[in-house]
């Protein structure tokens, strides 16, 4: 049974090994005390462009009032902008929060405190190594926290009486070159015996260049990193790091949470994180890390990489040219089995997902059906291996009921969009709630979003189609085909005739006394007049029937399939809309029209100009009713 107690979870580059050990601690810790975690995610900072600007459309799928309390990871947001506009929204609801931070925290805060440890290590290689110049390599591209850490180097040199001299400081980004320039940097005054880097990655890019430099690590330089990564364990030398407990840091969320939920008050701070003392510092260690296990691992990760960028590829070159969205569904019923240990996995659109601008609206004539803002439609769930249908559920849930009734799940939500353009969301669940969110799963998300976008041109270009089409093929005043439209219907329409040995029937209306409606009444009288004939005639068609206007006020009608009986209903049905049209207006004129028409069953041979003689017969017998019109009057 779905936990009706909720912990939202705001967090962003889920894929990333951090962000996962928290959601995972989150989970797990908030099963235990009878909560579901609900895990909204997005990608900022992915340098993505003008498309990025739909990242915000994450704080419109959660239903706020459905948390107990929220855990935001604030610092795991590039974007500040994006960060700022969560902030505020949180800031709104009226249950608890706890940000797992680092700094600029606005609520409760929990945080892996592991920058102080960059002090630590400093302190180790002043005491344990006694080295006599340590540098400090920080990282340009994150110097958020790369700053914290290089304050906390100060502080341990401060301690000890020492300063950091003017090479000892170097900042670079993850380029290999940049690195290098960082060893070059260091050694202009003689070769350091410590550096201490800002992370494990940082650590070991410069392990590498010192390595090619022809240094020996740890005899000439002694080098430590920190967050402590698989990569580092698995170096050779292994390096000399600080622990990274992000799962713990997790759970501790969840118990200062829920402290603040039951008495108002967080508990105590989050994990501590410590020294882990290896090699690269120049220390004996003896690890259980055998090279064979990790090289596998390796290749098993770029072969699962590469393997993710042809599947990509392949989903992109799939989607590109889809139009229709039941399409699109199907063709993503393919590319599911490719998600390893998706349990669930659900597409939900907001109600005017498809909407169409009221630009192009006043372009093509055409009004959208308000959308109801509450409805949102599951258009493709997939669920313990099997697809379920499409259905509509109210946003009370973000999910329909019955999906949660049997549900033990923790979701992970993502937006999609298209730049401004809000599609909906994704919801997703794991095989025993173990999270396995890869990097793939953003080219699935950017995907789908294409996917979408151009089912949303394909009907926008549709409608400007149609409309090209109407002003090409019907008459502007009255809207019943013109020359163009009645030239590309009449072969169809005498085709059917030959076909099925169908009576072929040509009507030709004019109006009477148009020429004195527009003497005393204008040309837009004129023009009201024409307009309501017109709708006479179309009032009577079938489907199938050519109602025309070339010019001026004469129509033409070309059916197939009438009894005599029927041509002559038709004539009076006309006229009847006019007699009755008449007694209810208030116009100080009547309209009416003389009808001529003419009938024949073609045969073999039976083509085009044909048709036109028939049109001529018709003609003749109109003007013969006209005369009698005239004739009445007078």
């Amino acid at each position: 049974m779905y936990h009706a107690k909720k912990i939202g979870v705001f967090i962003s580059h889920i894929f990333g090994t951090y962000q996962q050990g928290v959601c995972q601690g989150i989970i797990d810790r908030a099963v235990e005390y009878g909560y579901t975690a609900e895990i909204f995610t997005s990608l900022d900072g992915e340098n993505l462009g003008s498309y990025a600007r739909g990242e915000e459309s994450i704080l419109h799928i959660p239903n706020y009032d459905s948390f107990d309390g929220v855990i935001f990871a604030s610092d795991t947001y590039i974007s500040q902008e994006l960060r700022r506009k969560i902030l505020k929204q949180l800031q709104t609801l009226s249950c608890p929060v706890v940000e797992i931070a680092v700094k600029d925290a606005h609520f409760p805060v929990i945080s892996l405190e592991n920058n102080s440890m960059t002090g630590g290590l400093t302190s180790h290689f002043l005491t344990v190594h006694r080295a006599s110049r340590i540098c400090f390599l920080g990282c340009s591209t994150e110097s958020y926290i790369s700053d914290v850490r290089e304050s906390y180097y100060r502080d341990a040199l401060k301690k000890h009486g020492k300063t950091p001299a003017e090479n000892d400081i170097y900042h670079c980004s993850y380029d290999s070159g940049d690195v290098n320039r960082a060893l070059d940097f260091f050694c202009r005054t003689g070769t350091p015996k410590a550096v201490v880097c800002y992370n494990d990655r940082l650590a070991l890019m410069f392990l590498a260049s010192a390595l090619a430099a022809g240094y020996r690590v740890p005899e000439d330089i002694a080098i430590t990193g920190c967050d402590d990564t698989p990569d580092g364990r698995n170096a050779s030398p292994m390096l000399t790091t600080v622990s990274f407990p992000v799962y713990e840091l997790g759970a501790r969320s969840v118990e200062n949470l829920l402290s603040l939920i039951r008495r108002g008050i967080p508990d105590a701070a989050g994990p501590a994180a410590e020294l882990l003392i290896r090699n690269s510092c120049g220390c004996s260690h003896f690890g259980n890390a055998n090279a064979v296990f990790f090289s596998q691992t390796l290749s098993d990760r770029i072969a699962s990489l590469e393997n993710s960028i042809l599947c990509s590829m392949n989903m992109s070159s799939s989607l590109q040219h889809v139009t229709d969205l039941d399409a699109g569904m199907e063709l993503l019923t393919d590319f599911l089995p490719q998600l390893e240990h998706c349990r669930e996995f659900y597409l939900c659109l907001y109600a005017d997902w498809d909407s169409v601008s009221s630009h192009i609206l006043a372009l093509t004539n055409r009004v959208e059906t308000a959308s109801d803002t509450d409805t949102i439609l599951l258009k493709f769930a997939y669920k313990n291996g099997k697809r379920l249908p499409e259905c509509s559920f109210l946003k009370k849930n973000l999910l329909p009921d019955y999906l949660y009734a049997d549900s033990d799940c923790a979701y992970i939500y993502v937006p999609l969009y298209f730049e401004d353009k809000k599609f909906g969301y994704i919801a997703l669940a794991y095989e025993d709630n173990r999270i396995d969110y890869q990097f793939r799963l953003v080219q699935w998300q950017i995907n789908i979003n294409q996917m979408l976008q151009s089912v949303c041109e394909a009907k926008r270009t549709g409608m400007l189609v149609d409309r090209l089409e109407d002003i090409y093929m019907k008459d502007a005043l009255t809207g019943l085909y013109n020359r163009h439209g009645y030239d590309r219907l009449e072969e169809p329409l005498l085709n059917r005739a030959l076909s099925e040995n169908l009576p072929l029937t040509a009507f030709l209306f004019d109006m009477d006394g148009l020429k004195s409606i527009n003497d005393t009444y204008g040309h837009s009288e004129g023009d009201f007049a024409i307009q309501v004939l017109g709708q006479a005639i179309e009032s009577t068609a079938a489907e199938g029937d050519i109602c025309a206007r070339f010019s001026g006020d004469e129509f033409y009608m070309l059916t197939a399939g009438l009894s005599e009986k029927d041509v002559k209903k038709r004539a009076q049905s006309i006229a009847a809309y006019l007699h009755n049209y008449n007694k209810l207006s208030s116009k100080p004129y009547d309209i009416s029209c003389s009808c001529g028409y003419a009938s024949v069953r073609p045969t073999a041979g039976f083509g085009a100009e044909h048709v036109r003689e028939l049109f001529s017969l018709a003609d003749r017998q109109m003007y013969l009713e006209k005369e009698r019109h005239h004739a009445a009057r007078r």
